[in-house]
């Protein structure tokens, strides 16, 4: 574990988004490295959870599609709740939301540190009408960005590959089925991250699911910006 860093963290929220923070501006005075994100929800109706985003040095690995989930990830692809994520990581420069991330809505926010090894940034968020599914980005190296540089990305879903998507109330943890949320069985068809295939739901003839239309995502999910301050 790093030692603890002087870290600073400001929330902006466009209208209509579903997070609240007071963290005042002047929180960020004296860090030597900063950055605003905000993140965008693209879908028709899929709440996010409160998205995570950490800054770490190059070491850190939240996922690669294509291999096994960790634990950490596996806990917030089913659950949403990112703390296993941000222990993994061994950095204290780190941001949660308050709440979940409607659809259609943005949170802006500054996070920054004094730390230069923490020199690449993960953002993950799980689609809470899902059993699985979440979005983000992994050890994305924004250290080479100089003052004022941006950088958007349009992100998928992906698949955690541990937990079967058969869509019942007592496994989608989100509003639309109130289940359960991280379940360390994994019997999933896949062993590992992939990107996500969608929903059915009930409104395509599978009766047993407890999703609608309304659930249903296409590719992008969510649009990321990041700015060099």
């Amino acid at each position: 574990m790093k030692s603890v860093l002087s870290i600073a963290l400001l929330l902006t929220l466009t209208a209509c988004s579903s997070n609240d923070n007071d963290n005042d501006a002047d929180d960020n005075a004296g860090l030597s490295i900063r950055y605003q994100v905000e993140i965008t929800n693209l879908t028709h109706a899929q709440p996010f959870s409160p998205p995570v985003i950490i800054l770490h040095d190059e070491s850190f690995q939240a996922w690669t599609t294509g291999e096994a989930a960790s634990t950490a990830l596996e806990v917030l692809a089913e659950g949403g709740d990112s703390s296993e994520l941000i222990a993994a990581s061994g950095s204290t420069a780190n941001f949660r939301g308050n709440g979940e991330l409607l659809a259609g809505t943005s949170l802006r926010f500054e996070i920054g540190t004094n730390d230069s090894s923490y020199n690449h940034l993960t953002l993950a968020t799980m689609l809470v009408n899902s059993n699985d599914a979440f979005s983000g980005l992994a050890n994305i190296d924004v250290g080479a960005l100089q003052q004022g540089d941006k950088r958007v990305y349009l992100t998928p879903g992906y698949d955690a590959g541990t937990e079967f998507n058969d869509e019942l109330a007592s496994t989608v943890p989100g509003p639309a089925g109130g289940g359960e949320g991280f379940n360390k069985a994994r019997d999933d068809v896949t062993t590992s991250v992939t990107y996500h295939g969608g929903i059915v739901s009930k409104d395509d003839g599978y009766t047993a699911s407890t999703l609608s239309e309304a659930d249903r995502f296409d590719n992008p999910v969510m649009r990321i910006e990041i700015t060099r301050l």
